[in-house]
């Protein structure tokens, strides 16, 4: 549930932030791609911060 609702939000804020940067610098926004970069970057986020401190955590 949590992957679900970490691609639920991500994808909200990628939007938000792909459109007020595209209107800063005159691109062309394109919500397909800022949802799916922004989707892709929280999932990572979602998996490999817990599994980094995990390992930070057992070398102490």
């Amino acid at each position: 549930m949590r992957y679900i609702v970490t691609a639920i939000w991500s994808a909200f804020f990628g939007l938000i932030l792909g459109y007020l940067v595209g209107q800063m610098t005159s691109v062309t926004f394109n919500p397909a791609m800022s949802a799916l970069v922004t989707v892709i970057i929280g999932e990572l986020a979602v998996v490999v911060v817990p599994a980094l401190s995990k390992d930070s955590q057992t070398a102490q």
